[in-house]
């Protein structure tokens, strides 16, 4: 298997892809306003005990969710509630867990992590957990009781699976770097204000290097020169990078690498496999439902070996889509029903041989007395459809199409990788709310303007929402 991490940064707009084998498997999207993993000293505003959440203010625009259960209080008494040990104007420290997305705040917890590549530091707990996917025994003996006399008293460690084939010394080292930026931490809170950032997470792309970058990654691919040599740095004297190929391309990678049709067919319902048979995917706000169908396919000998083949299909591309659309929560797949209780637990080896490449813990339950497999995946972003597309006014939100925000990033990158043209003027024709979109961005507009040494006119027209027209002079784009 091939595995790739494809990246492009722009000034508004940061995007970065996992492509194993050709084929888009997970993406990271991000603005210039992110703050995911960011850690903030802020100050409790209201207590809703029944809601069990209290609002915080940590110096953003909306006040900050914080659910009872994220409460962290150093000392508690078990069985106390932790709302009561809470009271307005008390300042705290808090990690932001998602974004701010629509008209929500973003959600924060006091369960602060502080993750690397191999480790990953708890403060407010002591214990050494190793993750499940390290299976070796002896391997996992040696990493506890190596970080249990090596860390301080005071703080968890999570040891992760890169730490299977990591060299001690570079998990030594990771180690006492994770310490110190804890107790550089600590000191800036003490001395801080509320509400104030004290602890900047990395971006979108350092984040994905932290997480992804290992072994099996054979090439990074990026569009901005500088940032290859700050890649090469983070690879430099590592020995799980040693293989791997840095290298800079101009364009636009997405659209370059098709990954932009990925994204596009990754927000509709429907999923074709490649036998002719279909998956629909629906979300629901309590968990998400995969009907696997036979569509076109009808196979060239049993009926059996027909729905057993279908099945297969659908349990390689089911976690697939499961990582690309962030899918997490309770998840149920109705399989075409099979009568041999062989095929169904080699469709499920199959199921569980593909979730073993997601990083998100997943569980499969089993059967239900319907027929339906049950799973859980653990959800710890937003998925592919909150960032791409938005509710349809014209059928009161049960729809969903691709959102002004999207469309408004895909145009400006577009017209910023159309320097070939020669003219001195680039004109954009879309639908009003769209054009209306783009006009408020004038700096990002700008950008391009000086970038290309054209300047960028925009023209409402009567198309569709989605659809758009770029040129210079009379010849279209």
């Amino acid at each position: 298997m091939t595995k790739d991490l494809v990246a492009e940064v722009y000034p508004w707009e940061s995007r970065v892809a996992i492509v194993e084998d050709g084929r888009l498997v997970e993406v990271f999207w991000a603005n210039q306003d992110e703050s995911v993993g960011n850690i903030y000293k802020g100050k409790v505003k209201d207590i809703l005990p029944g809601l069990s959440c209290v609002f915080v203010d940590i110096g953003l625009a909306k006040n900050a969710f914080l659910y009872a259960g994220d409460v962290i209080c150093p000392g508690q008494v078990k069985g106390i509630n932790s709302l009561d040990l809470l009271k307005s104007g008390q300042e705290l420290m808090v990690q932001v867990k998602k974004e701010a997305f629509s008209e929500k705040g973003p959600r924060v917890t006091g369960n602060i992590t502080i993750p690397g590549h191999f480790l990953v530091l708890l403060p407010y707990y002591r214990e050494v957990s190793i993750s499940r996917k390290i299976t070796c025994d002896q391997r996992r003996r040696d990493l506890r009781s190596m970080i249990s006399e090596n860390k301080p008293e005071n703080v968890g460690i999570i040891v992760r699976t890169a730490c299977l084939e990591a060299e001690d010394a570079e998990i030594m080292a990771e180690l006492k770097q994770l310490v110190q930026v804890w107790e550089e931490l600590r000191q800036r809170y003490r001395k801080s204000r509320a509400p104030s950032l004290i602890f900047g997470d990395m971006d979108v792309l350092e984040r994905a290097l932290r997480d992804y970058l290992d072994s099996e990654i054979s090439r990074v691919i990026i569009n901005n020169e500088r940032l290859k040599d700050k890649i090469l740095d983070f690879t430099k004297n590592k020995t799980y990078c040693s293989r791997i190929l840095v290298q800079y391309e101009e364009g636009d990678l997405f659209d370059k690498y098709s990954l932009d049709k990925d994204i596009r067919r990754a927000v509709r319902r429907k999923v074709w496999l490649k036998s002719g048979g279909y998956l629909i995917f629906d979300a629901t706000e309590a968990m998400t439902v995969i009907d696997v169908n036979s569509g076109k396919y009808t196979g060239k000998t049993s009926f059996e070996d027909t729905v057993l083949r279908l099945n297969l299909e659908a349990a390689v591309e089911i976690p697939r889509q499961l990582r690309l659309r962030s899918i997490g929560g309770i998840i149920l797949i109705d399989f075409i029903d099979m009568k041999e209780k062989e095929h169904e637990e080699q469709v499920i080896s199959v199921l569980r041989k593909e979730l073993a490449k997601d990083k998100a813990h997943t569980r499969i339950i089993g059967m239900t007395g319907l027929g339906f497999l049950e799973m859980t995946r653990k959800k710890s972003r937003y998925g592919i459809s909150e960032f791409f597309t938005e509710e349809c006014n014209a059928c009161n939100g049960r729809g969903r199409t691709l959102s002004l925000a999207a469309l408004s990033c895909e145009i400006k990158r577009k017209m910023l990788n159309m320097g070939y043209m020669e003219s001195k003027e680039l004109i954009c024709e879309a639908h009003p709310q769209l054009i209306q979109a783009l006009a408020e961005d004038g700096v990002h507009l700008d950008y391009i303007e000086k970038k290309l040494g054209v300047k960028i006119k925009l023209h409402a027209q009567t198309l569709g929402l989605a659809e758009y027209k770029i040129y210079a002079g009379e010849h279209n784009y």
